[in-house]
């Protein structure tokens, strides 16, 4: 046989070789990516109050979301940049290369106060940070639970689209401070919606049933714009005894409040309105 045809045959076969020999490293390499991760569990912890909410310390960086198991990314959330995290009060502690790292269980919170998203999993506690998304501009309808103070309230409802009802209200109180404790003392600030105008911690609790219809979509007319409501609900206020000197007088008092500017919050176990009280 001819030599030169001799060399080109092995230099085929040892091309042939060397590409199987690649295909099988690559594939082998995709298997040990895909397999498992690597993380072992530890412990779960599970505490008492599912209703906090925390936000991403760096809204720009990779921060993954995990299945329960770390094996599988459901979604880097760096892309939900509006999102804020609901946490459960349920952690867990997982272990790789002899390190320990504690993962929160956590679900979105849409901007628009959606709590049912389908983003839920496990995320390290490092990438977060207490408290709903700062970037109150974007978020609308966020449930009052999930504010931990009165500065984050305050912010959210003056920053907020859909709480310019809010804002025009709380300005018929001047001298009234906001309370997020208050608020959540009476389950949505309005606790004559369930016939208990009683909240717990607080005294002289003053009541405006005529009032509070008005603030409620469960209650008056889901479609009217929030310009009219809020003249409806001054009209009530000033036809019930409270006009402005009267509510400039209630600087002892502080106030509770919370309102949803869209109809598919209306579930039962809300409260819309406003509550004024003396604290205990």
């Amino acid at each position: 046989m001819n030599q030169k045809v001799v060399t080109i045959k092995r230099q085929i076969k040892f091309l042939t070789l060397l590409t199987l020999s690649l295909i099988i490293g690559l594939a082998t390499t995709m298997i040990c990516t895909s397999a498992d991760s690597g993380y072992t569990i530890v412990k779960k912890i599970v505490g008492n109050h599912p209703n906090s909410a925390y936000h991403l310390t760096n809204r720009s960086k990779n921060t993954y979301l995990w299945n329960s198991n770390h094996t599988k990314v459901k979604a880097n959330l760096k892309h939900f940049k509006n999102y804020s995290w609901r946490y459960y009060d349920q952690s867990v502690i997982l272990s790789h290369n002899s390190k320990k790292s504690v993962y929160y269980y956590v679900q979105g919170i849409t901007p628009n106060g959606n709590e049912g998203s389908k983003l839920q999993g496990i995320v390290w506690h490092g990438y977060l940070a207490p408290g709903v998304n700062p970037n109150y501009q974007q978020l609308n309808n966020i449930n009052f639970r999930y504010f931990n103070n009165d500065k984050e309230y305050l912010s959210y409802i003056q920053k907020s689209p859909s709480q310019k009802l809010t804002r025009e209200v709380l300005k018929l109180f001047p001298n009234t401070q906001l309370s997020i404790q208050l608020t959540k003392a009476a389950g949505g600030a309005s606790a004559w919606d369930f016939n208990d105008p009683t909240v717990k911690g607080y005294k002289d609790v003053l009541e405006f049933p005529t009032v509070q219809r008005y603030f409620n979509k469960r209650f008056y007319k889901q479609n009217i714009s929030d310009n009219k409501r809020f003249k409806l609900i001054k009209s009530a206020l000033d036809k019930s005894g409270y006009n402005q000197t009267k509510r400039v007088a209630l600087g002892q008092y502080q106030i509770g409040i919370y309102y949803y500017n869209n109809p598919h919050r209306l579930i039962t176990d809300e409260a819309p309105g406003f509550t004024i009280a003396v604290p205990e």
